[in-house]
């Protein structure tokens, strides 16, 4: 791995639970601010850590669940972050769908998620402010953590109805075997929650090539441009994604 890729003010949410060699890691990229999740009791155990459970991020605007908000905002008001951070107006709660109501894939003008449960907030935002938006309404209320965006037109998912509805749209998709990611006491995570991109990276936490389908993974990636960098080794760690940002 290549230290010191960042070369600007680059912040990053990640799960309060990551392992340290992967946040290290991170650091030596050159992640200037790191912020740990908030701890949503909410939720069951094995997500309630993760980013994209009391977070939602289309790459312009943060919108929280209201119990997490005063926790994000005091991050925000003493980091100095230039993004805008709102509200969402519904609370979670532990049993499906009470738990997916900001769990979105939002990358450049596509929206993937469930949004028959989805956070009024968010959808305000996707159908008032993006209007152009392309908007693919799923079953799978877990999208973000489903869904691996390489780029707003290339994605890879082990979720198939996820994969047939992408495909449905036209959009590139790589469809992957389930399991080979490690969820805390869960049977096994997803590969959205694996993973993020910024700009021309894509960031696994932990070693990719530990994945049953890393050799498709490399050639997919790699063939739209983007750099792969393994965090970690061992098996991937499911963490709900991570959101990483200039703050500009």
């Amino acid at each position: 791995m290549s230290n010191g890729i960042f070369n600007r003010n680059v912040f990053c949410i990640v799960d309060y639970r990551m392992d340290e060699k992967i946040k290290q890691a991170l650091f030596d990229c050159g992640i200037s601010k790191m912020i740990p999740s908030f701890r949503n009791d909410k939720v069951y155990d094995a997500i309630n850590g993760h980013v994209d459970i009391s977070l939602y991020y289309d790459g312009k605007v943060f919108i929280s669940t209201p119990e997490a908000f005063d926790y994000y905002n005091s991050f925000f008001s003493e980091f100095g972050i230039k993004k805008p951070l709102l509200m969402g107006r519904k609370t979670l709660s532990e049993k499906y769908p009470n738990n997916i109501f900001y769990n979105v894939c939002s990358v450049g003008g596509v929206h993937i998620g469930n949004f028959d449960f989805t956070d009024e907030a968010i959808s305000d935002r996707i159908n008032k402010v993006n209007c152009d938006s392309k908007v693919i309404n799923v079953k799978q209320g877990y999208a973000n953590c489903s869904i691996l965006a390489v780029d707003e037109r290339s994605f890879i998912t082990a979720d198939n109805g996820i994969y047939k509805k992408l495909v449905e749209e036209n959009f590139d998709v790589l469809k992957i075997s389930s399991g080979g990611i490690s969820l805390f006491d869960m049977d096994y995570g997803f590969i959205g929650g694996a993973s993020a991109t910024y700009k021309e990276y894509v960031f696994f936490f932990g070693d990719l090539d530990e994945h049953p389908d890393h050799a498709r993974i490399k050639e997919f990636v790699t063939e739209r441009g983007k750099k792969i960098i393994s965090l970690g080794k061992g098996n991937l760690v499911d963490y709900g994604s991570m959101y990483i940002f200039d703050n500009i």
